[in-house]
């Protein structure tokens, strides 16, 4: 737990550098932070802090099963990103989209949790999140990047094709197409800020990573409900650690800040 809070810490230090001068004989190099930048990452460590600990209790309430403990904690890692996004300065179009996704998101992992009978209605409410993703990812990069594209649908063709033909998908075959060509899209869109020379490289790398975890937790949680019996409970631990894992990359992603020379 020490070494995430840690990790998160200094991601978060890292992302305070707003400018680097060079000292004129090139051989000194003076870094220059934000005077907030104490604050900012004492904030961001308790934050981190209390999603952890709700992370870890919602662990514990699948090992125990506890459904309350469940419903009571399962939204809180995800809120505190929206409210760490929130609280970032100078906030614009892309900052916006992800809060919104966040705040989807949240709302997914509370119908996924309720009941199976509102488990179409949480997939509703992830597919708008992944909407508000892709708005996010188009906000500073329109670039088509056909062979990215080619690779994210791909895979997207490859999983249903799998889903379809191994699976019994019965009345969630139409929804289930239709979230795999949104989440696919949304991993190109996050893959097409790559490399981008107007996109600060950690943002664009952040959300990339981000879109790829999110898309691989999904994966399992729909092989696991219409295709194998995965191993339990090894399985449902894998697929919420990627997920929160992933919305923490697109989470940072929102950190954008000047280029470093």
């Amino acid at each position: 737990m020490d070494g995430i809070v840690f990790l998160f810490h200094c991601l978060e230090k890292a992302l305070h550098f707003r400018q680097t001068l060079f000292v004129a004989s090139g051989r000194s190099i003076v870094n220059k932070t934000d005077s907030a930048s104490p604050s900012m990452s004492g904030r961001t460590k308790t934050l981190a802090v209390i999603g952890i600990v709700a992370a870890g209790l919602f662990l514990v309430g699948h090992a125990l099963d506890l459904y309350w403990l469940r419903m009571i904690v399962k939204p809180i890692p995800v809120l505190l990103m929206a409210l760490w996004v929130y609280l970032l300065p100078g906030k614009k179009a892309y900052q916006w989209a992800i809060i919104v996704g966040l705040l989807l998101s949240m709302l997914g992992d509370i119908l996924l949790e309720a009941s199976p009978d509102t488990f179409i209605f949480g997939l509703v409410a992830f597919l708008l999140g992944h909407v508000a993703y892709i708005v996010a990812f188009t906000r500073d990069s329109r670039r088509l990047f056909p062979w990215r594209a080619l690779l994210a649908y791909g895979y997207g063709v490859l999983i249903f094709a799998v889903f379809a033909t191994q699976g019994d998908l019965g009345d969630m075959m139409i929804p289930i197409l239709l979230y795999v060509i949104v989440i696919t899209t949304m991993l190109w869109r996050a893959a097409s800020r790559v490399g981008v020379a107007a996109i600060n490289a950690f943002s664009a790398k952040a959300g990339l990573l981000g879109a790829i975890l999110f898309t691989f937790s999904d994966t399992l949680i729909a092989l696991n409900m219409f295709v194998w019996d995965l191993p339990q409970p090894a399985t449902r631990y894998v697929i919420i650690i990627t997920y929160w894992l992933g919305q923490l990359g697109i989470t940072l992603s929102a950190r954008q800040t000047e280029q470093v020379a």
